[in-house]
């Protein structure tokens, strides 16, 4: 009877409190402000996708409006980051073939790495890679093109055989390698990609929030949590500087590893 009475008073007293609702990563200081925050919450990372595409395109028109023999800043920066990817990732991989997908992973490694950077903009607070279906879109994409220009250029059949079958392996372990080969070559990389991307820019971003809440709960302590403070504090502006340099590697593995896919699609041989 006692706890009957007991777990009674205790539903009573759940339902005469207001329920606790646990941030997300769609929560921001700025974002979750405007009206009752659930609807701009919902369309936050839509709203910084169209945006940060937008910035993607007025930078490089911008910079190859006026070209000249000595550059301006716009055109010096756009140039030198077309130049960083066809060199050190599009030649360096693909060879002279490199220079037709110059301009394609060009444009995946800034979009990708300026989806990346909202993570540290404080009024959005949200890096973009760091829902899914982004990933993921961005990994089918890679996908359907190395295996369109393999199966161009060697035939379905031909394509099949060169991702599927290992040279020189007995054919005994043709029935184990085989299906190994054709799960990790042609299912499971644009998987592999988008979870790379997405967990890493998703893990980055929550570990800057727990920092920060730390500072916050701490200076609304008050006493002696003031110098406490500190501490989260530190830790905040370490992690916004690794997480820079998370958001340009990730986006810079993530081209390295369409350029290497177009270049294992186009060779010759296994």
């Amino acid at each position: 009877m006692s706890l009957t009475l007991s777990s009674a008073m205790q539903l009573l007293a759940a339902e005469g409190e207001p329920s606790f609702n646990p941030p997300t990563v769609e929560h921001s200081f700025f974002f979750d402000k405007l009206g009752d925050g659930t609807v701009i919450a919902s369309v936050k990372a839509m709203v910084l996708l169209v945006l940060g595409s937008l910035l993607i395109i007025g930078f490089f028109v911008a910079s190859a409006r006026k070209a000249a023999v000595v550059p301006s800043k716009f055109q010096f920066i756009g140039e030198s980051i077309y130049g960083f990817v066809r060199n050190g990732i599009a030649i360096e991989v693909l060879g002279k073939a490199g220079k037709k997908w110059a301009g394609f992973l060009s444009t995946l490694f800034v979009f990708i790495l300026v989806m990346n950077l909202w993570e540290l903009v404080p009024v959005a607070q949200l890096p973009v890679t760091s829902h899914f279906a982004i990933p993921v879109f961005l990994a089918m994409l890679v996908w359907v093109l190395y295996n369109g220009v393999g199966i161009r250029k060697h035939g379905f059949f031909g394509y099949l055989k060169m991702q599927t079958i290992i040279p020189g392996v007995p054919v005994a372990m043709h029935a184990l390698l085989v299906p190994i080969e054709f799960l990790s070559n042609i299912i499971l990389r644009p998987f592999t990609m988008s979870v790379r991307l997405f967990a890493n820019l998703f893990a980055g971003h929550m570990l800057v929030a727990v920092a920060a809440t730390g500072l916050l709960f701490q200076l609304e302590s008050g006493g002696i949590n003031y110098a406490i403070a500190v501490l989260p504090a530190l830790a905040s502006v370490l992690l916004v500087f690794f997480e820079l340099l998370v958001c340009a590697l990730q986006a810079y593995v993530f081209t390295l590893l369409a350029a290497i896919y177009l270049e294992s699609s186009l060779a010759d041989s296994h």
